[in-house]
């Protein structure tokens, strides 16, 4: 009796040329057929040949990984060594540790107790649009933090889907909410310049300054409590950093520098500050120890009740030490300065404006200096306020 072979051969015409498959037998006696990917007999056979000599011409049944949950998708997600992270640095974005920090912190608390258990698949834009109304209405979020959060959910999504683990990024269809947020209050020129020339509402001579510094510059509150001696320049300052939440310095916001003209008095007061700077060698420190953001505002809410404009007015208002930037803006372009060079004064362009109007000098700036004397100068005298800004 002639023993069995261990496999046969046959071809298929398929639709642009033949293929040769394989019909073998499993322990079962079951009859399977795969097919080799060669086009003549010759090569087909010795390709079986060779699965049969090594015991391969029934492939191990392998296991289908089990469907990608959120969780494991989002693992190792916002921290100095994510993929995303270390990409986005190559491609010439680096991304801020407050705000990596500020991102794992925002998907911990909001993203992942509802979709870590939830395979990426079965994650709908209609289930991603009842978690935005469950955090406005039961986590009572603004609109603009809950758009915040969605835009972290989105960009781990969307590597899910470059990953080839979704087909589409369902956050992409879902509509950012409607940013309600208060508009920021502002002082008038007559409110700004009576509080900032009238020291007696005042009790905190540093904070003081950092105030009038603000007004006349536009700065944030981190780039003023981020001024080292070292940046401060003939008759300009130079502003390259800002401090995070811990205080360490870092860049500013949109990750530009300026140089900013000041009035003469300014300049001197902050010179007074930079001979007593702390050991970490700032500017606005008391005691050697940096200011933070509470003492400046503090004070100038202090300062602000002392004028008259007491708690119930300041919030209906919502006067805060941002507002100085809006005063600032604000004054500006009621005085004729143009929007492009507004914007390089307060540092609030994007990369392509930066770079457009990157050739503005400080000597430009005469027009802008001559508003901020105003700023400072006291009602009734000829001109700014000579020497530096009186101690308190």
């Amino acid at each position: 009796m002639r023993a069995k072979e261990p496999f046969t051969l046959y071809k298929r015409k398929l639709a642009d040329r033949p293929v040769f498959y394989y019909v073998v037998y499993d322990e079962q006696g079951q009859r399977k057929k795969f097919s080799t990917g060669c086009t003549t007999k010759s090569q087909a056979l010795a390709y079986t040949m060779e699965l049969y000599k090594s015991g391969s011409l029934i492939p191990e049944k392998k296991e289908l990984p089990a469907a990608l949950t959120f969780g494991e998708c989002a693992r190792g997600w916002w921290t100095p060594d994510c993929e995303y992270v270390r990409a986005e640095a190559l491609r010439g974005r680096k991304l801020t540790e407050q705000y990596i920090n500020t991102n794992k912190r925002l998907m911990d608390l909001y993203i992942l107790p509802t979709f870590k258990s939830s395979v990426l698949a079965e994650i709908t834009s209609a289930r991603i649009e009842t978690w935005q109304r469950y955090l406005i209405e039961k986590k009572k979020l603004s609109p603009k933090s809950a758009n915040n959060i969605l835009s972290i959910f989105s960009v781990i999504l969307e590597e899910a889907r470059r990953q080839g683990h979704l087909q589409a990024n369902p956050a992409r269809e879902v509509r950012s909410l409607a940013n309600n947020s208060k508009q920021r209050g502002i002082l008038s020129f007559e409110e700004a310049r009576d509080l900032l020339t009238n020291l007696s509402y005042w009790d905190n001579p540093v904070a003081y300054t950092a105030s009038l510094l603000a007004a006349c510059t536009g700065m944030r509150s981190g780039e003023i409590r981020a001024l080292r001696p070292c940046d401060l320049r003939d008759g300009y300052i130079h502003v390259e950093h800002s401090v995070d939440l811990k205080g360490a310095l870092k860049c500013t916001k949109t990750g530009d520098t300026r140089d900013l003209p000041l009035p003469r008095s300014l300049m001197e007061a902050l010179g007074n500050l930079a001979m007593h700077a702390g050991k970490q060698g700032r500017i606005f420190s008391v005691a050697g120890v940096p200011m933070g953001s509470y003492a400046i505002r503090d004070s100038l809410y202090r300062a602000l009740a002392a004028k008259g404009i007491k708690e119930e007015e300041r919030e209906k208002r919502n006067i805060t030490f941002h507002s100085w930037r809006h005063f600032l803006n604000s004054q500006l372009l009621a005085n004729g300065v143009n929007e492009a060079k507004t914007r390089k004064i307060t540092g609030h362009s994007t990369a392509a404006m930066t770079e457009h109007y990157a050739h503005f000098l400080v000597d430009d700036f005469a027009d802008v200096l001559k508003i901020t004397n105003g700023i400072v100068e006291v009602p009734g005298n000829e001109g700014p306020v000579e020497g530096p800004l009186p101690s308190f």
